[in-house]
This record gives structure tokens, sequence and C-alpha cells, in this order.
């Protein structure tokens, strides 16, 4: 199949780090995370993960969970060939197409947790799955966690994450909500047609840092969840990347130094409890394509 649009370079950044709870704990990281370009098309995959921090096997969820949401959305890509912005899915079929996906997902976790002789619950988690173009995200999460994308002008939320009534309360792909009314309240999905210069998703370890999360109106005395991402961690973020792809660092020396800044990097992850995932990529400008990314 002809591309209308010519392939475009991504220099991208990857990985999940336990947080200061878990290493005091010494407990595994519950965070997972999955990213790659998908074979004969202009898109790539991030998909991120969060174990619930309550289930006693979360870490085995999410990484179960992320191979498997992988292979079932890489697999719509190949079949639907969506590879201009002419050919994009509609808002239903999209939603339609990352329903059955998941479900399967769901489907393929239970029959795991017979397996292991496990419950559903033991190994619960989240999933944000984005699938990425120079033109466009197809978007489908379950869950809390954020994303972000920039048009060449701002960063700007990718979607709106779930929160319960009570404080770091979520659902997650393996809650009881594979029914009609569930899946229409808690499946998000969207279609998103945009100039996608940068794309980023993160657990919610990461979000304190990146995102307005916690700021306190006065007139309503309370703090309120804008959910905007904040430009000066993005921005840095982006040249720094677009710097090392000039330097023809590697995928593995690009993640390593990534999962360093994850560690301690920044001032709100040097302190943070929770597991921190966070997926980045940016579009290379054509001329600084030296060598090919991920």
């Amino acid at each position: 199949m002809t591309n209308s649009i010519p392939q475009s370079v991504w220099v991208t950044a990857y990985a999940s780090v336990m947080g200061n709870g878990h290493i005091v704990q010494n407990l595994p990281c519950q965070d997972s995370h999955f990213h790659q370009h998908i074979a004969n098309s202009v898109w790539s995959i991030a998909i991120v993960s969060d174990g619930a921090g309550s289930a006693s096997h979360s870490d085995k969820g999410s990484d179960f969970v992320v191979r498997n949401t992988a292979q079932c959305f890489e697999k719509i890509i190949s079949e639907k060939g969506w590879n201009s912005p002419e050919t994009l899915p509609s808002a239903e079929e999209w939603r339609t197409e990352a329903q059955v996906a998941l479900q399967i997902v769901w489907q393929r976790l239970k029959t795991f947790a017979e397996a292991e002789k496990l419950t559903l619950k033991d190994l619960s988690c989240t999933i944000i799955v984005a699938i990425y173009s120079p033109f466009g995200v197809l978007m489908a999460h379950i869950g809390d966690g954020r994303g972000a994308y920039y048009d060449g002008q701002s960063w700007k939320a990718l979607f709106v994450p779930f929160r319960g009534e009570e404080a770091n309360q979520t659902v997650f792909i393996t809650s009881d909500i594979w029914n009609q009314e569930g899946v229409a309240k808690y499946l998000d999905t969207n279609v998103l047609v945009a100039d996608i210069q940068a794309l980023a998703l993160c657990s919610d370890g990461c979000e304190k840092g990146s995102f307005r999360v916690a700021v306190y109106n006065p007139n309503l005395q309370k703090y309120e969840d804008l959910n905007e991402p904040f430009d000066r961690f993005f921005n840095p973020n982006m040249e720094g990347l677009l710097q090392l792809h000039k330097e023809q660092k590697t995928q593995e020396e690009i993640n390593a130094l990534w999962a360093d800044f994850l560690k301690a990097g920044h001032q709100q992850f040097k302190h943070e409890i929770d597991d921190k995932t966070l997926i980045m990529a940016v579009r290379v400008p054509v001329e600084d394509n030296v060598v090919a990314a991920e």
C-alpha cells in the first residue's frame, strides 16, 4: 500500500522505574510500558499500564496487559491500513475496534489468572493506548494516568483520567465494567486529527511533575485538577531528546538516561512514592533526520 504521507522519523524515550514506596518495601515495580513502530504503516504505538498498589500481583497484570494490548492493536492497524488523514476511522468505528481489542485482552487475562491460580483482582491494572502518526492519534484508556501531545504551538491533554469519589480511587481493565453501562462510562476513546509534533504518556507517578493537577481555586475554596500539561516540563525534554538524536544515541542509551531522569532528574520524581512510567516521542525535523529512529 502506498502512503500519502512520507514516513517520519521520531526520537523516543521510555522507561518504568520504582517509586520510593516500593523501594522501601522491597516490592516490584507495578508499572509496565510498551513502545514500537508498527511495520508497514505510518503509525507507532505507545502503551502504559499502572498496576494497582492494593493488588498482590499487579506487576504481572500490567506486564501481561501491555504485551497483549500491543498485539491486538497492532493487528487492527495492520489490517485496516489507516495510513492517511483521509482514511482515518470515525470515532464510532474506532471505539468499536478498541472495545473489542480490550475485551480480548481482558479475556486473555482471565485465562492467565486461572492458569496462575490467581483472581482477576490480583492482577488489577489500568491501560492507556496511544497509536500516533504525524497527522493524528487513536487513543483508548481505562483508569487514570495522563497523556499529552504537542501540535507545534502548545502542549494539550490527550484525555481526562478517571477519578473515583474517594482519593486515589480509579477503575481498572480488570474491574466489573464489561457490560453496556460499564463500557459507556469507563472506556474512553478518541480519534484526534492534528499536527502531532510530540506525544507523551505517563502513569500517575509522573503527573504531579508534568501536569497541573492540584491548583487551588479561591472562589470554590478547593483544589482543582486542571489536567494541563506543563510546557516548562515537556519543552526542555522535547529539546533534549532531539539533541540526543543529533548525537546519534542508541535507543538503549536514551532509555537508560530516561530511567535515570525518572529516578532523580526532577525534584518531584526524586521524592515520588509511586512507581513512575513516562513514554515520550518527538518528531524529528526533516533537516535533522541524520539517523533512523525506532
